[in-house]
């Protein structure tokens, strides 16, 4: 029995539109490539949107007896369907291990291949072409529009999304551990264009993908021309952000602390209420009632806002003990707003008063529950 090592099979997409004047050039110069990068085989995967250039035909004549060069039509449906009809045609039926990306218009330096697969070597699940750090570029000749067009999305991507590790978004050049594709594929299906990359890239990383930067220097194409449409290419961009942060918000930590800091506001406004009622100070009504807020929040935070985070019982009354000790921020901030409140505009502006002290208790709790008490 041979002791070699099994070599991982890599399939590379190469999705074309068009492309008939620089997909043998391409094909040509990924094979020598790859012929460098050792430990992996590779085929490649031409995903053809039915080109009526001929693109497909020209493979064809090229690849002649080849069976590392394989076409996978389908109708025109834009980047994003075509690149997600490679990857599952790479993974169910050539049964690739890692699945690459790159741009058929030689924009993309087939050059650069063997530092995706070094960084796969060391153990990253996903490697990105970058353009924007040190050692990648765009084009020169670039108009000022396209540069800031380019700029611009990324940045919305990388600080609207909160992954500012990452810093090229939108580009094609890629490889990836074929789990993510069967993880994925279903969830990023009802994307398209260049918003995919996006989506495939950031739903990795929420998946737990540990992502490294290759640096990339892109040209433009020699033949043919851009698929771009820059107005529309933004606008998916900030619709796509703008959900996932709202989603986030809704469905994320977040927004779970705000639902049990919602029903603790309802617990302590009752106990203001029932207690003002019968005669007690706002002061106290509202220390009272942020008392009780504090032990439901404490409960429902532990069992849900940071459930993946859950005190072990043994802990639980040291916790809690610490949970109100953190949590007396909040109740002085309450109780303070209220009583200056109250101080400086009359007993009548009590609940103007509670409800700005219980804004700002909000801000102190979360900081202080997600940085302490559920590090």
């Amino acid at each position: 029995m041979s002791g070699s090592k099994q070599r991982m099979k890599a399939v590379i997409i190469l999705p074309t539109y068009n492309e008939r004047e620089n997909i043998v050039d391409i094909l040509t110069k990924l094979t020598r490539v790859t012929r460098t990068i050792s430990d992996f085989s590779f085929v490649f995967l031409v995903a053809d949107d039915a080109s009526p250039d001929g693109t497909a035909q020209a493979v064809e004549d090229y690849k002649k007896d080849r069976n590392d060069i394989v076409i996978v039509s389908g109708k025109k449906e834009g980047l994003g369907k075509a690149i997600l009809r490679g990857m599952i045609y790479a993974v169910e039926v050539l049964h690739a291990d890692i699945v690459a990306q790159i741009d058929a218009d030689l924009s993309h330096d087939p050059e650069a291949l063997p530092k995706f697969f070094e960084k796969i070597t060391k153990g990253y699940d996903f490697v990105v072409g970058s353009r924007y750090i040190p050692g990648g570029s765009i084009p020169d000749n670039w108009g000022i529009h396209r540069k800031i067009y380019s700029v611009i999305g990324n940045a919305i991507v990388r600080f609207g999304l909160g992954q500012t590790g990452v810093h090229d978004w939108t580009g094609g050049y890629r490889a990836y551990h074929k789990k993510y594709v069967e993880l994925l594929r279903e969830k990023v299906k009802p994307y398209s264009g260049y918003v995919f990359q996006i989506a495939f890239l950031h739903n990795a990383i929420s998946s737990g993908a540990r992502v490294a930067e290759v640096p990339i220097h892109f040209t433009d194409r020699r033949f043919g021309h851009s698929k771009i449409a820059p107005s529309e290419y933004i606008r998916n961009v900030l619709l796509y952000v703008a959900k996932e942060r709202v989603a986030s918000v809704i469905h994320g930590q977040l927004g779970k602390f705000f639902v049990v800091g919602a029903i603790g506001f309802v617990i302590n406004t009752i106990a203001l209420e029932l207690l003002v009622g019968t005669g007690a100070h706002p002061v106290a009504g509202s220390a009272i009632g942020a008392e009780l807020a504090i032990i439901s929040n404490f409960f429902l935070n532990n069992a849900w806002t940071f459930g993946h985070k859950k005190i072990a019982k043994g802990s639980m009354f040291a916790k809690f003990f610490q949970f109100n000790g953190t949590s007396l921020g909040a109740l002085f901030i309450q109780s303070g707003t209220v009583f200056v409140g109250t101080l400086l505009f009359g007993l009548g502006a009590y609940r103007l008063s509670y409800i700005l002290g219980i804004g700002l208790g909000l801000i102190w709790n979360y900081t202080m529950y997600s940085k302490v008490i559920w590090k």
